[in-house]
Protein backbone atom coordinates (compact mmCIF):
# COMPACT_ATOMS: atom_id res chain seq x y z
CA UNK A 1 0.00 0.00 0.00
CA UNK A 2 1.28 3.47 -0.92
CA UNK A 3 0.85 6.36 1.50
CA UNK A 4 2.70 9.08 3.38
CA UNK A 5 2.79 8.55 7.13
CA UNK A 6 3.58 11.75 8.97
CA UNK A 7 5.78 11.86 12.05
CA UNK A 8 4.47 9.74 14.94
CA UNK A 9 2.06 8.03 12.54
CA UNK A 10 1.94 4.37 11.59
CA UNK A 11 -0.04 2.49 8.97
CA UNK A 12 -2.25 -0.55 9.31
CA UNK A 13 -4.80 -2.62 7.45
CA UNK A 14 -8.16 -3.33 9.04
CA UNK A 15 -9.45 -6.77 8.05
CA UNK A 16 -12.93 -7.74 9.26
CA UNK A 17 -12.57 -5.22 12.11
CA UNK A 18 -9.17 -6.59 13.16
CA UNK A 19 -6.07 -4.39 12.96
CA UNK A 20 -2.79 -5.58 11.43
CA UNK A 21 0.27 -3.30 11.36
CA UNK A 22 2.04 -2.33 8.15
CA UNK A 23 5.69 -1.36 7.91
CA UNK A 24 7.60 0.92 5.58
CA UNK A 25 9.25 -1.18 2.88
CA UNK A 26 13.00 -1.17 2.33
CA UNK A 27 12.22 -0.85 -1.39
CA UNK A 28 10.44 2.49 -1.00
CA UNK A 29 9.60 4.45 2.17
CA UNK A 30 6.07 5.36 1.05
CA UNK A 31 5.18 1.73 0.36
CA UNK A 32 3.86 -0.18 3.37
CA UNK A 33 3.80 -3.96 3.63
CA UNK A 34 2.65 -6.56 6.12
CA UNK A 35 0.74 -9.78 6.70
CA UNK A 36 -2.97 -10.25 7.28
CA UNK A 37 -5.54 -13.02 6.73
CA UNK A 38 -7.84 -13.07 3.74
CA UNK A 39 -10.84 -10.88 4.47
CA UNK A 40 -14.33 -12.30 4.62
CA UNK A 41 -16.17 -9.02 4.19
CA UNK A 42 -13.43 -6.64 3.09
CA UNK A 43 -10.53 -4.55 4.28
CA UNK A 44 -9.40 -0.94 4.49
CA UNK A 45 -6.24 0.98 5.31
CA UNK A 46 -5.82 3.34 8.24
CA UNK A 47 -3.39 5.81 9.79
CA UNK A 48 -2.61 5.47 13.49
CA UNK A 49 -1.17 7.82 16.07
CA UNK A 50 -0.29 6.62 19.60
CA UNK A 51 -2.22 3.43 18.98
CA UNK A 52 -5.42 5.22 17.97
CA UNK A 53 -6.96 5.51 14.53
CA UNK A 54 -6.37 9.04 13.25
CA UNK A 55 -7.81 8.45 9.80
CA UNK A 56 -9.10 5.48 7.84
CA UNK A 57 -10.47 4.85 4.39
CA UNK A 58 -14.26 5.42 4.36
CA UNK A 59 -14.88 2.38 2.18
CA UNK A 60 -14.21 -1.36 2.12
CA UNK A 61 -11.97 -2.99 -0.44
CA UNK A 62 -13.06 -6.34 -1.86
CA UNK A 63 -11.39 -9.43 -0.32
CA UNK A 64 -8.19 -10.52 -2.08
CA UNK A 65 -7.04 -14.15 -2.15
CA UNK A 66 -3.53 -13.31 -3.40
CA UNK A 67 -1.00 -10.65 -2.48
CA UNK A 68 -2.59 -7.24 -2.88
CA UNK A 69 -1.19 -4.98 -5.61
CA UNK A 70 0.45 -1.63 -4.92
CA UNK A 71 -2.76 0.07 -3.85
CA UNK A 72 -2.83 3.80 -3.20
CA UNK A 73 -4.25 5.02 0.08
CA UNK A 74 -7.78 6.43 -0.04
CA UNK A 75 -8.44 5.52 -3.68
CA UNK A 76 -11.58 3.50 -4.32
CA UNK A 77 -10.12 1.80 -7.39
CA UNK A 78 -6.90 0.17 -8.57
CA UNK A 79 -7.58 -0.25 -12.27
CA UNK A 80 -10.47 0.86 -14.44
CA UNK A 81 -11.59 0.29 -18.01
CA UNK A 82 -11.31 3.42 -20.14
CA UNK A 83 -12.91 3.62 -23.58
CA UNK A 84 -10.54 4.30 -26.46
CA UNK A 85 -10.83 6.58 -29.45
CA UNK A 86 -11.21 4.84 -32.81
CA UNK A 87 -8.39 4.78 -35.34
CA UNK A 88 -9.39 7.27 -38.05
CA UNK A 89 -6.29 7.34 -40.26
CA UNK A 90 -3.59 4.66 -40.63
CA UNK A 91 -0.23 5.30 -38.96
CA UNK A 92 2.26 7.00 -41.26
CA UNK A 93 4.56 4.41 -42.88
CA UNK A 94 7.58 6.02 -41.20
CA UNK A 95 6.30 5.09 -37.71
CA UNK A 96 7.74 1.94 -36.12
CA UNK A 97 6.99 2.47 -32.42
CA UNK A 98 8.19 0.06 -29.76
CA UNK A 99 5.77 -1.86 -27.57
CA UNK A 100 6.16 -0.46 -24.06
CA UNK A 101 4.40 -0.60 -20.69
CA UNK A 102 5.24 3.02 -19.94
CA UNK A 103 1.67 4.19 -20.51
CA UNK A 104 -0.99 1.78 -19.20
CA UNK A 105 -4.54 2.96 -19.81
CA UNK A 106 -6.78 2.82 -16.76
CA UNK A 107 -4.02 2.88 -14.15
CA UNK A 108 -2.09 5.62 -12.34
CA UNK A 109 1.40 4.62 -11.17
CA UNK A 110 3.45 6.41 -8.52
CA UNK A 111 6.89 7.94 -9.05
CA UNK A 112 8.97 8.43 -5.91
CA UNK A 113 12.21 10.44 -6.01
CA UNK A 114 14.66 10.10 -3.11
CA UNK A 115 17.05 13.05 -3.03
CA UNK A 116 18.98 15.42 -0.80
CA UNK A 117 16.27 17.77 0.45
CA UNK A 118 18.60 20.78 0.45
CA UNK A 119 19.26 20.22 -3.26
CA UNK A 120 15.53 19.91 -3.91
CA UNK A 121 14.82 23.14 -2.02
CA UNK A 122 17.53 24.96 -3.97
CA UNK A 123 15.93 23.85 -7.24
CA UNK A 124 12.46 24.99 -6.14
CA UNK A 125 13.71 28.26 -4.63
CA UNK A 126 15.41 29.29 -7.88
CA UNK A 127 12.99 28.11 -10.54
CA UNK A 128 14.48 30.35 -13.24
CA UNK A 129 17.79 28.44 -13.13
CA UNK A 130 18.68 25.07 -14.63
CA UNK A 131 19.52 23.13 -11.48
CA UNK A 132 19.75 19.35 -11.71
CA UNK A 133 19.14 17.19 -8.66
CA UNK A 134 20.51 13.65 -8.45
CA UNK A 135 17.90 11.17 -7.24
CA UNK A 136 17.00 7.53 -6.98
CA UNK A 137 13.65 7.07 -8.72
CA UNK A 138 11.23 4.30 -7.81
CA UNK A 139 8.40 3.41 -10.17
CA UNK A 140 5.42 1.84 -8.40
CA UNK A 141 2.93 0.39 -10.84
CA UNK A 142 0.01 -1.77 -9.83
CA UNK A 143 2.14 -4.92 -10.03
CA UNK A 144 5.60 -3.61 -10.91
CA UNK A 145 8.27 -1.96 -8.79
CA UNK A 146 11.50 -0.67 -10.26
CA UNK A 147 14.18 1.55 -8.71
CA UNK A 148 16.63 3.44 -10.92
CA UNK A 149 19.79 4.92 -9.41
CA UNK A 150 21.40 8.20 -10.49
CA UNK A 151 18.33 9.74 -12.12
CA UNK A 152 18.58 13.49 -12.74
CA UNK A 153 15.52 15.66 -12.27
CA UNK A 154 15.25 19.36 -13.08
CA UNK A 155 12.59 21.93 -13.86
CA UNK A 156 11.29 22.12 -17.41
CA UNK A 157 9.61 24.73 -19.55
CA UNK A 158 10.14 28.46 -19.93
CA UNK A 159 7.15 30.61 -18.93
CA UNK A 160 5.78 27.70 -16.87
CA UNK A 161 8.63 28.10 -14.35
CA UNK A 162 6.62 30.88 -12.71
CA UNK A 163 3.57 28.64 -12.24
CA UNK A 164 2.78 27.59 -8.66
CA UNK A 165 2.90 23.93 -9.72
CA UNK A 166 6.09 23.15 -11.62
CA UNK A 167 6.92 20.71 -14.40
CA UNK A 168 10.02 18.51 -14.51
CA UNK A 169 12.45 16.80 -16.87
CA UNK A 170 13.74 13.33 -16.00
CA UNK A 171 17.05 11.98 -17.27
CA UNK A 172 17.76 8.30 -16.63
CA UNK A 173 21.44 7.28 -16.95
CA UNK A 174 22.71 5.22 -19.86
CA UNK A 175 22.28 1.44 -19.58
CA UNK A 176 19.13 2.06 -17.51
CA UNK A 177 15.62 2.79 -18.71
CA UNK A 178 11.98 2.87 -17.72
CA UNK A 179 10.14 0.58 -20.12
CA UNK A 180 12.51 1.47 -22.95
CA UNK A 181 12.74 5.23 -22.33
CA UNK A 182 15.43 7.34 -20.65
CA UNK A 183 14.21 10.91 -21.13
CA UNK A 184 10.80 11.77 -19.72
CA UNK A 185 8.75 14.80 -18.72
CA UNK A 186 6.38 15.32 -15.82
CA UNK A 187 3.76 17.81 -16.96
CA UNK A 188 2.13 19.83 -14.17
CA UNK A 189 -1.19 20.28 -16.05
CA UNK A 190 -1.44 23.55 -14.13
CA UNK A 191 -3.08 25.61 -16.89
CA UNK A 192 -5.77 22.98 -17.40
CA UNK A 193 -8.39 22.56 -14.65
CA UNK A 194 -9.85 19.60 -16.58
CA UNK A 195 -6.47 17.81 -16.33
CA UNK A 196 -7.25 15.88 -19.55
CA UNK A 197 -6.41 18.22 -22.43
CA UNK A 198 -2.94 16.80 -23.01
CA UNK A 199 -4.16 13.23 -22.60
CA UNK A 200 -6.88 13.50 -25.23
CA UNK A 201 -4.69 15.57 -27.57
CA UNK A 202 -2.09 12.81 -27.70
CA UNK A 203 -4.93 10.29 -28.02
CA UNK A 204 -6.16 12.16 -31.09
CA UNK A 205 -2.66 12.34 -32.60
CA UNK A 206 -2.42 8.57 -32.24
CA UNK A 207 -5.89 8.10 -33.69
CA UNK A 208 -4.92 10.00 -36.85
CA UNK A 209 -1.65 8.09 -37.24
CA UNK A 210 0.87 10.79 -36.31
CA UNK A 211 4.18 10.40 -34.47
CA UNK A 212 4.09 11.79 -30.93
CA UNK A 213 4.69 10.84 -27.35
CA UNK A 214 2.24 8.74 -25.42
CA UNK A 215 0.64 10.11 -22.25
CA UNK A 216 -0.38 8.73 -18.88
CA UNK A 217 -1.04 10.10 -15.43
CA UNK A 218 1.34 9.64 -12.50
CA UNK A 219 1.31 10.47 -8.80
CA UNK A 220 4.60 12.14 -7.90
CA UNK A 221 6.53 12.39 -4.63
CA UNK A 222 9.93 13.87 -3.82
CA UNK A 223 11.07 12.39 -0.53
CA UNK A 224 7.94 12.33 1.66
CA UNK A 225 6.50 15.40 -0.04
CA UNK A 226 3.56 14.70 -2.38
CA UNK A 227 3.73 16.96 -5.45
CA UNK A 228 0.45 15.79 -6.94
CA UNK A 229 -1.02 14.41 -10.14
CA UNK A 230 1.11 14.88 -13.26
CA UNK A 231 1.12 13.93 -16.89
CA UNK A 232 3.94 11.55 -17.83
CA UNK A 233 5.19 11.96 -21.40
CA UNK A 234 8.28 11.08 -23.40
CA UNK A 235 10.92 13.71 -24.07
CA UNK A 236 12.04 13.77 -27.71
CA UNK A 237 15.59 12.88 -26.74
CA UNK A 238 17.58 9.69 -27.28
CA UNK A 239 16.30 6.97 -27.50
CA UNK A 240 12.93 8.48 -28.50
CA UNK A 241 13.63 8.75 -32.24
CA UNK A 242 14.88 5.17 -32.32
CA UNK A 243 11.85 4.02 -30.34
CA UNK A 244 9.37 5.91 -32.53
CA UNK A 245 10.80 5.26 -35.98
CA UNK A 246 13.23 2.36 -35.62
CA UNK A 247 11.39 -0.14 -33.46
CA UNK A 248 13.95 0.40 -30.70
CA UNK A 249 16.77 -1.30 -32.60
CA UNK A 250 19.79 0.07 -34.46
CA UNK A 251 18.63 3.19 -36.22
CA UNK A 252 20.24 5.81 -38.44
CA UNK A 253 19.08 8.94 -36.65
CA UNK A 254 18.73 12.25 -38.43
CA UNK A 255 18.83 15.73 -36.96
CA UNK A 256 15.92 17.06 -34.88
CA UNK A 257 15.26 20.82 -34.85
CA UNK A 258 13.01 22.52 -32.30
CA UNK A 259 11.01 25.67 -33.00
CA UNK A 260 11.52 28.12 -30.11
CA UNK A 261 9.34 31.07 -31.26
CA UNK A 262 11.35 34.24 -30.52
CA UNK A 263 13.92 32.41 -28.40
CA UNK A 264 14.65 32.37 -24.70
CA UNK A 265 15.12 36.16 -24.55
CA UNK A 266 11.89 36.92 -26.47
CA UNK A 267 13.46 39.39 -28.91
CA UNK A 268 10.23 40.57 -30.49
CA UNK A 269 11.87 42.77 -33.12
CA UNK A 270 14.07 39.98 -34.41
CA UNK A 271 13.40 36.80 -36.40
CA UNK A 272 11.30 33.92 -35.11
CA UNK A 273 11.11 30.20 -35.79
CA UNK A 274 8.47 30.70 -38.48
CA UNK A 275 10.61 28.81 -41.04
CA UNK A 276 11.28 31.92 -43.12
CA UNK A 277 14.40 31.84 -45.27
CA UNK A 278 17.17 33.99 -43.73
CA UNK A 279 19.86 33.61 -46.35
CA UNK A 280 22.47 31.09 -47.45
CA UNK A 281 24.37 30.96 -44.17
CA UNK A 282 23.40 28.34 -41.62
CA UNK A 283 24.72 30.43 -38.71
CA UNK A 284 21.84 32.86 -39.28
CA UNK A 285 19.59 30.20 -37.76
CA UNK A 286 21.75 29.73 -34.65
CA UNK A 287 20.32 32.71 -32.77
CA UNK A 288 18.22 30.83 -30.20
CA UNK A 289 14.97 30.84 -32.15
CA UNK A 290 15.74 27.26 -33.18
CA UNK A 291 17.38 24.56 -31.13
CA UNK A 292 19.11 21.35 -32.18
CA UNK A 293 17.29 18.90 -29.94
CA UNK A 294 19.11 15.80 -31.23
CA UNK A 295 22.15 15.53 -33.45
CA UNK A 296 22.43 12.76 -36.03
CA UNK A 297 24.31 9.63 -35.01
CA UNK A 298 25.93 9.31 -38.43
CA UNK A 299 28.12 11.55 -40.57
CA UNK A 300 25.27 13.87 -41.53
CA UNK A 301 25.59 17.58 -40.83
CA UNK A 302 24.92 18.50 -37.21
CA UNK A 303 24.38 22.23 -37.65
CA UNK A 304 21.54 24.29 -39.15
CA UNK A 305 22.37 23.57 -42.79
CA UNK A 306 19.49 21.19 -43.42
CA UNK A 307 17.02 23.56 -41.78
CA UNK A 308 18.39 26.42 -43.88
CA UNK A 309 17.96 24.37 -47.05
CA UNK A 310 14.39 23.53 -46.11
CA UNK A 311 13.48 27.17 -45.52
CA UNK A 312 15.03 28.07 -48.87
CA UNK A 313 12.83 25.45 -50.51
CA UNK A 314 9.80 26.81 -48.67
CA UNK A 315 10.50 30.35 -49.87
CA UNK A 316 10.73 29.15 -53.47
CA UNK A 317 8.26 26.25 -53.25
CA UNK A 318 6.01 25.78 -56.28
CA UNK A 319 2.29 25.87 -55.62
CA UNK A 320 0.34 25.54 -58.86
CA UNK A 321 2.79 23.97 -61.29
CA UNK A 322 2.23 20.43 -62.52
CA UNK A 323 5.10 19.12 -60.40
CA UNK A 324 4.29 21.14 -57.25
CA UNK A 325 3.08 18.25 -55.09
CA UNK A 326 5.89 15.97 -56.21
CA UNK A 327 8.44 18.68 -55.41
CA UNK A 328 6.99 19.24 -51.94
CA UNK A 329 7.13 15.54 -51.21
CA UNK A 330 10.88 15.53 -51.83
CA UNK A 331 11.42 17.96 -48.95
CA UNK A 332 8.72 17.10 -46.40
CA UNK A 333 6.25 14.32 -45.65
CA UNK A 334 3.17 16.18 -46.89
CA UNK A 335 0.67 13.70 -45.45
CA UNK A 336 2.20 14.20 -42.02
CA UNK A 337 2.11 17.97 -42.53
CA UNK A 338 -1.54 18.28 -43.58
CA UNK A 339 -2.71 15.94 -40.81
CA UNK A 340 -0.85 18.02 -38.23
CA UNK A 341 -2.14 21.33 -39.54
CA UNK A 342 -5.70 19.97 -39.48
CA UNK A 343 -5.22 18.91 -35.86
CA UNK A 344 -3.81 22.35 -34.94
CA UNK A 345 -7.03 23.97 -36.17
CA UNK A 346 -9.49 21.39 -34.84
CA UNK A 347 -7.99 21.03 -31.38
CA UNK A 348 -7.15 24.71 -31.11
CA UNK A 349 -3.42 24.72 -30.53
CA UNK A 350 -2.97 28.21 -29.08
CA UNK A 351 0.80 27.91 -28.70
CA UNK A 352 1.76 25.92 -31.79
CA UNK A 353 3.25 26.70 -35.19
CA UNK A 354 0.32 28.57 -36.73
CA UNK A 355 -0.25 30.81 -33.72
CA UNK A 356 3.11 31.45 -32.02
CA UNK A 357 5.56 29.44 -34.21
CA UNK A 358 6.33 27.48 -31.06
CA UNK A 359 6.21 23.93 -29.70
CA UNK A 360 7.02 21.98 -32.85
CA UNK A 361 9.90 19.93 -34.21
CA UNK A 362 11.26 19.33 -37.68
CA UNK A 363 12.88 15.91 -37.91
CA UNK A 364 15.07 15.00 -40.88
CA UNK A 365 14.41 11.34 -41.65
CA UNK A 366 17.65 10.09 -43.16
CA UNK A 367 16.00 7.04 -44.73
CA UNK A 368 13.55 9.24 -46.68
CA UNK A 369 15.85 12.28 -46.94
CA UNK A 370 13.04 14.67 -46.07
CA UNK A 371 11.51 16.37 -43.05
CA UNK A 372 8.76 15.25 -40.72
CA UNK A 373 6.67 17.69 -38.65
CA UNK A 374 6.13 16.74 -34.97
CA UNK A 375 4.04 18.76 -32.45
CA UNK A 376 4.82 19.09 -28.73
CA UNK A 377 3.66 20.66 -25.45
CA UNK A 378 -0.04 20.81 -26.21
CA UNK A 379 -1.47 22.15 -22.94
CA UNK A 380 -3.04 25.14 -24.72
CA UNK A 381 -5.66 23.18 -26.62
CA UNK A 382 -9.38 22.38 -26.58
CA UNK A 383 -10.29 25.97 -25.71
CA UNK A 384 -7.51 26.80 -23.26
CA UNK A 385 -5.95 29.76 -25.01
CA UNK A 386 -3.62 32.74 -24.93
CA UNK A 387 -4.94 34.07 -28.28
CA UNK A 388 -8.32 35.36 -29.45
CA UNK A 389 -10.93 32.64 -28.92
CA UNK A 390 -13.47 34.04 -31.39
CA UNK A 391 -11.00 33.74 -34.26
CA UNK A 392 -10.03 30.24 -33.19
CA UNK A 393 -13.45 28.65 -33.41
CA UNK A 394 -15.39 30.50 -36.09
CA UNK A 395 -14.91 27.72 -38.67
CA UNK A 396 -12.95 29.77 -41.21
CA UNK A 397 -9.42 28.47 -40.79
CA UNK A 398 -8.04 31.38 -42.81
CA UNK A 399 -9.00 33.61 -39.86
CA UNK A 400 -7.31 31.37 -37.31
CA UNK A 401 -4.89 33.41 -35.15
CA UNK A 402 -1.51 33.63 -36.86
CA UNK A 403 -2.78 32.98 -40.38
CA UNK A 404 -2.52 36.69 -41.22
CA UNK A 405 1.12 36.73 -40.09
CA UNK A 406 4.14 35.18 -41.76
CA UNK A 407 3.61 31.42 -41.42
CA UNK A 408 5.11 30.06 -44.63
CA UNK A 409 4.75 26.36 -43.81
CA UNK A 410 0.97 26.41 -43.49
CA UNK A 411 0.32 29.34 -45.85
CA UNK A 412 2.32 27.87 -48.74
CA UNK A 413 0.79 24.46 -48.03
CA UNK A 414 -2.69 25.90 -48.53
CA UNK A 415 -1.58 27.46 -51.83
CA UNK A 416 -1.01 23.98 -53.27
CA UNK A 417 -4.46 22.84 -54.51
CA UNK A 418 -3.85 19.14 -53.83
CA UNK A 419 -2.61 19.81 -50.30
CA UNK A 420 -5.46 22.20 -49.53
CA UNK A 421 -7.98 19.63 -50.75
CA UNK A 422 -6.35 16.89 -48.68
CA UNK A 423 -6.33 19.24 -45.67
CA UNK A 424 -10.06 19.91 -45.97
CA UNK A 425 -10.84 16.24 -46.59
CA UNK A 426 -8.99 15.37 -43.38
CA UNK A 427 -10.87 18.05 -41.44
CA UNK A 428 -14.18 16.55 -42.56
CA UNK A 429 -13.06 12.97 -41.94
CA UNK A 430 -11.88 13.70 -38.40
CA UNK A 431 -15.00 15.72 -37.54
CA UNK A 432 -17.25 12.93 -38.79
CA UNK A 433 -15.43 9.98 -37.28
CA UNK A 434 -13.65 11.28 -34.18
CA UNK A 435 -13.86 14.95 -33.33
CA UNK A 436 -17.46 15.10 -32.14
CA UNK A 437 -19.17 14.56 -28.82
CA UNK A 438 -20.87 11.32 -29.86
CA UNK A 439 -17.49 9.67 -30.41
CA UNK A 440 -15.35 11.39 -27.78
CA UNK A 441 -17.81 11.55 -24.92
CA UNK A 442 -17.29 8.10 -23.44
CA UNK A 443 -13.50 8.27 -23.18
CA UNK A 444 -13.66 11.77 -21.72
CA UNK A 445 -16.19 10.65 -19.10
CA UNK A 446 -14.13 7.55 -18.26
CA UNK A 447 -10.96 9.62 -17.84
CA UNK A 448 -12.70 12.13 -15.58
CA UNK A 449 -14.15 9.33 -13.48
CA UNK A 450 -10.67 7.80 -13.18
CA UNK A 451 -8.87 10.97 -12.07
CA UNK A 452 -11.59 12.62 -9.97
CA UNK A 453 -10.22 11.48 -6.58
CA UNK A 454 -6.66 12.34 -7.61
CA UNK A 455 -7.68 15.82 -8.74
CA UNK A 456 -9.16 16.52 -5.30
CA UNK A 457 -5.91 15.26 -3.75
CA UNK A 458 -3.80 17.35 -6.13
CA UNK A 459 -5.74 20.53 -5.38
CA UNK A 460 -5.32 19.99 -1.63
CA UNK A 461 -1.51 20.02 -1.80
CA UNK A 462 0.80 22.92 -1.09
CA UNK A 463 2.84 24.05 -4.10
CA UNK A 464 6.62 24.07 -3.98
CA UNK A 465 7.52 26.98 -6.27
CA UNK A 466 9.00 29.61 -3.97
CA UNK A 467 8.91 32.29 -6.67
CA UNK A 468 5.88 34.49 -7.20
CA UNK A 469 4.41 34.69 -10.72
CA UNK A 470 6.49 37.00 -12.87
CA UNK A 471 5.06 40.27 -14.11
CA UNK A 472 3.71 40.11 -17.63
CA UNK A 473 5.80 41.84 -20.29
CA UNK A 474 4.64 45.12 -21.74
CA UNK A 475 4.72 43.60 -25.22
CA UNK A 476 4.06 40.12 -26.50
CA UNK A 477 4.32 38.81 -30.06
CA UNK A 478 1.13 38.73 -32.11
CA UNK A 479 -1.28 37.01 -32.01
CA UNK A 480 -0.82 36.45 -28.25
CA UNK A 481 -3.39 38.49 -26.31
CA UNK A 482 -2.06 40.13 -23.12
CA UNK A 483 -5.49 40.03 -21.51
CA UNK A 484 -5.75 36.30 -22.19
CA UNK A 485 -2.25 35.73 -20.86
CA UNK A 486 -3.08 37.66 -17.70
CA UNK A 487 -6.28 35.71 -17.24
CA UNK A 488 -4.43 32.38 -17.49
CA UNK A 489 -2.29 33.48 -14.54
CA UNK A 490 -5.36 34.68 -12.64
CA UNK A 491 -7.30 31.46 -13.02
CA UNK A 492 -4.29 29.41 -11.89
CA UNK A 493 -3.96 31.49 -8.72
CA UNK A 494 -7.68 31.62 -7.96
CA UNK A 495 -8.14 27.92 -8.76
CA UNK A 496 -11.92 28.29 -8.70
CA UNK A 497 -12.90 26.17 -11.71
CA UNK A 498 -14.33 22.80 -10.75
CA UNK A 499 -13.47 19.67 -12.67
CA UNK A 500 -16.97 19.41 -14.12
CA UNK A 501 -17.01 23.08 -15.15
CA UNK A 502 -13.66 22.60 -16.90
CA UNK A 503 -14.99 19.62 -18.84
CA UNK A 504 -18.50 20.78 -19.71
CA UNK A 505 -18.26 24.58 -19.61
CA UNK A 506 -18.94 27.41 -19.41
CA UNK A 507 -16.09 28.34 -17.12
CA UNK A 508 -16.64 32.09 -16.82
CA UNK A 509 -13.23 32.81 -18.35
CA UNK A 510 -12.59 34.14 -21.86
CA UNK A 511 -9.34 32.15 -21.99
CA UNK A 512 -11.01 28.81 -21.23
CA UNK A 513 -13.94 26.92 -22.65
CA UNK A 514 -15.11 23.57 -21.41
CA UNK A 515 -13.48 20.64 -23.22
CA UNK A 516 -16.82 19.33 -24.48
CA UNK A 517 -17.97 22.87 -25.24
CA UNK A 518 -14.95 23.28 -27.52
CA UNK A 519 -15.52 19.99 -29.33
CA UNK A 520 -19.19 20.67 -30.04
CA UNK A 521 -18.64 24.24 -31.21
CA UNK A 522 -15.47 23.74 -33.24
CA UNK A 523 -16.57 20.61 -35.08
CA UNK A 524 -19.89 22.22 -35.99
CA UNK A 525 -18.30 25.45 -37.21
CA UNK A 526 -15.65 23.66 -39.29
CA UNK A 527 -18.23 21.45 -41.02
CA UNK A 528 -20.49 24.45 -41.67
CA UNK A 529 -17.61 26.44 -43.18
CA UNK A 530 -16.74 23.52 -45.45
CA UNK A 531 -20.42 23.20 -46.44
CA UNK A 532 -20.54 19.62 -45.25
CA UNK A 533 -23.86 18.09 -44.27
CA UNK A 534 -24.22 14.54 -43.01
Amino acid sequence: MIAVAEQQQSMAVIVDNMIFPLYSSSDCPIMFVGMAPIAKDGYSYAKFNAGKIKENEPFLRAPASDDTPHEFYNRTWNSVTVAKFPSVLPPLPVIDRIQSDLHVDGQIPTLYFAANQNDVDTMHNDSSSDISVLTNMTYLGLQKLKTLVGVEIKLSGRASRSDPKLSYNIKIPKKSDLFGYRRLKLRSLSTDPSYIREQITYDVLKSVGLPATGFSFARVFINNNPLGLFGLIENYKNPWLKNEFGGGSQYKRGILYQGMSFGEQLKLDGPSSDLSYRGDNQTLYADGTYNIKEKPNTGNLSDYTQLMEFTRFLAEAPTTSADALQTWQKFIDTECLVRNMAIEILLGFADGYTTTVNNYYMYYVTQDQRFLYIPSDVNYSFGSTIVNLTQMWNGNYYKYPGMSLNRPLVQKMLDVPQLKQRFEDILINICKNLFNINVMNRRIDDLISMIREDVLWDKSLARVNANTPEHLPDRVPAPIDLDMLSEVNTRQLQDNITLDMAVKGPTGYASLTGVKEWISHQSGEILAYLNFTA
